[in-house]
């Protein structure tokens, strides 16, 4: 009797899942939608409605590191601030320059101490005391330099390999009666990832009422690659010289579909170069071993009686 009731309420509730699933599927698209036009947009009225970093940790820090760039101020900062500035763009962290560094700073700051402190504490040799001390220096300077270029690589392969699917995507909308602001918007529904949160942001900045040239200009600062680049370019000259956008992002997509496809069959290629020096050094001494050894095993029994 037991077994019958379970079995009867797992029935039930399988039939009213299968059943009620469209329509729940339904509400979350409305929601989805209502969403990025609500709840992303949405303004903040109140001081407590913002987070406790925004409201006391950010303006200290812009605080501090404003008047430690006034007491250092000079032409080779500027330039590194720029460049510094467009590789936390490519990293995809959206912080101020100046307070990237003094958070790089705070964050960092325990390896050199802990490095000091154990280069007072441990008593060995000086040369090794010196050792130390010079690899807590390297790694308190390489380390925040190696994260940031870390970030930046995958966030570039990221959009490289995302960018074809975009296309098509973008196509299909096109295609099927939207423009190019809708398009972006209907791609945010369908995928996710690095480029997809570029493309909000452009679709974000079009409909605040920036410029489309404007904000394609901008799009392509996004990314060192020249695939994004090309893509920024050719949606400017179709939009000044009135070409369909279809088109082009057909042949884009194409293009990069045969380039990755080009990229594999380099890749390869060069594999069985690549794999030659492991065999030479790991496989080959074990196979002589293998082959030779019983023959000088029995040279040796042989010669030695």
């Amino acid at each position: 009797m037991v077994l019958l009731v379970l079995s009867a309420s797992a029935f039930s509730f399988c039939l009213a899942t299968i059943i009620m699933a469209p329509i729940g599927k339904r509400l979350d698209i409305k929601e989805k939608r209502l969403s990025v036009f609500v709840n992303k947009k949405e303004e903040v009225y109140n001081e407590l409605d913002v987070s406790f970093y925004k409201r006391f940790i950010a303006p200290l820090i812009i605080k501090l590191s404003e008047y430690i760039s006034k007491r250092s101020k000079n032409k080779n900062k500027k330039s590194k601030s720029v460049v510094l500035e467009k590789n936390l763009r490519l990293a995809g962290i959206r912080l101020p320059v100046d307070e990237y560094v003094f958070l790089k700073n705070v964050l960092t700051a325990p390896i050199l101490l802990i490095t000091v402190f154990a280069v007072m504490v441990i008593s060995i040799d000086d040369i090794l005391k010196f050792f130390i001390f010079l690899a807590g220096t390297v790694l308190w300077i390489l380390s925040p330099r190696y994260y940031l270029a870390a970030r930046i690589t995958k966030r570039q392969t990221s959009i490289k390999y995302q960018q074809p699917e975009v296309l098509d995507l973008l196509c299909v909308s096109i295609e099927a009666g939207l423009g190019f602001d809708g398009a972006l918007f209907k791609i945010s529904e369908k995928m996710d990832g690095v480029l997809i949160d570029e493309l909000m942001l452009l679709y974000r900045e079009i409909q605040m009422g920036k410029g489309r040239r404007d904000a394609l200009k901008d799009f392509a600062e996004c990314s060192n690659l020249p695939e994004v680049r090309n893509f920024a370019s050719a949606i400017i000259q179709a939009d000044k010289l009135g070409i369909p956008i279809k088109r082009i992002l057909t042949v884009q997509s194409e293009q990069l579909r045969t380039t990755r496809k080009q990229a594999a069959q380099e890749k390869g290629m060069k594999s069985p170069i690549k794999m030659m020096l492991p065999m030479v050094i790991f496989i080959f001494p074990v196979i002589f071993i293998i082959l030779l050894g019983p023959i000088v095993i029995q040279l040796i029994e042989q010669f030695g009686a």
